[in-house]
């Protein structure tokens, strides 16, 4: 009677493990190379269908990135959909993004080796929309802001907590006044104009004014002072479009220029 109730306690703790390993293995997501894959966009870009031998993959896959990751996603009707995961070939979690309509959409967070965010960015329709963060040792590096894929507004950079570099950005290139800092003293102001350094550009030294100069399309135009440590103007210098001139042709040009 014992030996019977063995017999049977044995067979039902096989089953067990046979039910429990089936239900894993269906978990475990499909793996596929993404070079196999045909990628069709609308017009926009803000969509992607994934296929493969003109069906649409439907289920949970696994996507290797590189020899040394892979990603985990959900894929309905051949659109990756919801909360997605990047991961070392060690089981390390890089990466955690979320997708609508097959592309980024919502925020997406890179993990260091230490699992602290060291990237945070904002996604829409599949471009970087919204703010974007960076980190070192749990400490802000750069803050930006994008809109449709390009860096548009205030860009701030950091070292130490302190603020080194701000500038302006719109559609992506140098818009307006550019600073970079030093232990928390300006060093250098300039102004821009779609990446150009574009009017009033001025030096400090230990927080006072020491060199500033005009600039005209990227290029050195007009008068340049040199500043004593009192404020005073130590000299003078002129330039015409990028050239150093004397002070008598540059004058001789502004005669002719208001001719």
């Amino acid at each position: 009677m014992k030996n019977h109730q063995k017999i049977i306690l044995k067979l039902s703790c096989t089953f067990i493990f046979l039910g429990l390993g089936t239900s894993l293995f269906a978990q475990l997501p499909e793996e596929i190379q993404w070079k196999h894959l045909v990628k069709t966009y609308n017009a926009d870009s803000t969509e992607m269908v994934l296929s493969l031998n003109d069906k649409l993959l439907e289920g949970q896959y696994k996507i290797p990135l590189d020899e040394s990751s892979f990603a985990l996603y959900t894929i309905k009707k051949g659109l990756i959909t919801g909360e997605a995961f990047w991961y070392s070939q060690g089981g390390r979690m890089e990466c955690k993004l979320y997708y609508k309509k097959g592309v980024c959409n919502g925020l997406k967070e890179n993990y260091d080796s230490e699992d602290k965010v060291w990237l945070r960015q904002e996604y829409k329709d599949g471009k970087q929309h919204g703010t974007s963060e960076m980190y070192t040792g749990g400490k802000i590096v750069n803050k930006s802001a994008y809109k449709a894929g390009k860096k548009d507004c205030l860009s701030l950079t950091y070292s130490d907590d302190q603020l080194t570099t701000e500038a302006n950005y719109e559609n992506d290139k140098r818009n307006g006044i550019y600073r970079v800092y030093n232990g928390g003293k300006i060093v250098t102001e300039n102004n821009y104009k779609d990446d150009l350094q574009n009017g009033l550009s001025v030096s400090y030294l230990s927080g006072k004014k020491s060199m500033d100069s005009t600039f005209e399309n990227g290029k050195r135009h007009g008068v340049s002072h040199m500043y004593k440590p009192d404020g005073s103007i130590l000299f003078e210098s002129y330039y015409l479009l990028g050239e150093k001139v004397s002070k008598d042709a540059f004058e001789k040009y502004q005669q002719s220029d208001k001719k």
